[in-house]
């Protein structure tokens, strides 16, 4: 009989803010152990949430070979991998210090907002080893500050978003980017003329969640992909390259995937240079349908892998915002809800708050709308390109440009 334990830890230290003070602190460390056992092509599992013996799991584990659930997969093994990737640490006095610091400014500055959620200090530990020789450990530590933004005057339920996350925290340069950007709102500006407009967005998770499914192994072979029966063809742009990125120091997640599989430089593109050349599968998906195994399997500590989503991402394609935008103004998306894209690959998305950009600075606010387009246009000929994040608003963030559709 093999096993195999994962162990997830995650602390942290919060200062809950509300009205733009600091309302509590909290502090957190929570343990998850999980753990697998493997006999005769079957796999048991168990978990809990605190520092339960592995014995106690184990035998529960041994329990659960009883609900006769396939696993004929080799296990990973004879590799050991421990990685750190921050020395970032604040005590909870430091993080009150920095917190009130930064909303005595919202208070002093913009008294027109009203600033509410968290300003915290996380840390994760992720280890996964198993009776095979496996053993792998992520190690990772963060700021973050994560603020929804109302106006007073607003009928919204929030209008926006103060933010960041890093390893490293300079006032100076949040300063920089934040009051540039909370004085836009007291600019009002109208959308450029025009039918279709350069739209750029730091979220891209309406596109990235339409990928996960239209990558999906299965869904691809069993046909309920949009993309099924195109692997190999030039699909999108030639500029994109996307793919599976587990390089921690870009995810803030662990290196390896729910099976313990590390990735050749942590990457496997599956959009090459805009041709599709690959969908992304754990085990069971490869050995299913006669596929590459790509290494993304995900699920539940306590649970049996699966493949559901993986994390994928653009590698950056374009280094200048303003040259991308050949002297039009643009359009800089800061609250869309409510947008997604269908079976076929058509996407709308209500905008609530977005502002007028030159490339370089939010000019004013704009009036609401509506942006259109499809998954071959937003990928093809009207693709602008993912940019490093110039702002700063998060640690290896990106910036994604399309021209879209404006409905006014």
């Amino acid at each position: 009989m093999k096993n195999e334990f994962i162990t997830i830890r995650n602390i942290e230290t919060a200062a809950k803010i509300s009205g733009t003070k600091i309302d509590a602190v909290r502090v957190k460390d929570i343990i998850k152990k999980g753990v697998r056992v493997y006999d005769n092509g079957k796999i048991g599992v168990s978990g809990a949430i605190g520092d339960i013996p592995d014995s106690v799991l184990i035998e529960k584990a041994i329990e659960n070979l009883s609900t006769e659930i396939d696993y004929p997969y080799e296990l990973e093994k004879n590799l050991v991998e421990h990685r750190k990737y921050s020395e970032f640490s604040m005590s909870g006095e430091e993080l009150l210090e920095v917190a009130e610091d930064i909303l005595a400014e919202l208070r002093n500055k913009y008294d027109q907002f009203l600033f509410s959620e968290k300003i915290s200090v996380k840390e994760m530990i992720v280890q996964m080893r198993n009776s095979e020789g496996l053993d792998l450990e992520y190690r990772d530590a963060w700021f973050e500050l994560g603020l929804i933004l109302k106006e007073k005057s607003s009928a919204n339920l929030f209008d926006g978003f103060v933010q960041y996350f890093g390893r490293t925290f300079d006032q100076e340069k949040f300063w920089d980017f934040n009051n540039g950007y909370l004085e836009a709102y007291g600019n009002s500006a109208e959308l450029p003329e025009g039918e279709k407009l350069p739209v750029f967005v730091l979220d891209a998770s309406e596109l990235n969640g339409f990928m996960n499914k239209s990558l999906n192994g299965e869904r691809y072979a069993n046909g309920s992909s949009v993309l099924s029966g195109k692997l190999g063809e030039q699909l999108f742009n030639e500029k994109i390259t996307f793919g599976q990125n587990f390089d921690s120091s870009m995810t803030f997640e662990p290196f390896f995937d729910h099976e313990g599989v590390v990735l050749e430089n942590d990457r496997l593109p599956l959009i090459n240079s805009g041709k599709f050349v690959n969908v992304f599968t754990d085990k069971k998906t490869a050995a299913t349908y006669d596929l590459p195994h790509t290494g993304a399997a995900d699920g539940a500590y306590d649970g049996v892998p699966n493949l559901t989503v993986t994390q994928l991402k653009f590698e950056t394609d374009s280094a200048d915002l303003k040259a991308a935008m050949k002297g039009q103004m643009g359009i800089f998306v800061v609250v869309s809800a409510g947008g997604d894209f269908t079976p076929d690959g058509s996407f709308a998305a209500p905008v609530q708050v977005a502002f007028l950009f030159d490339g370089e600075r939010f000019i004013g606010k704009l009036p609401e709308f509506t942006m259109r387009s499809n998954l071959w246009a937003m990928l093809g000929e009207d693709y602008i390109g993912t940019f490093d994040n110039p702002f700063y608003i998060g640690e290896n963030t990106q910036v994604h440009g399309y021209n879209m559709t404006i409905v006014r």
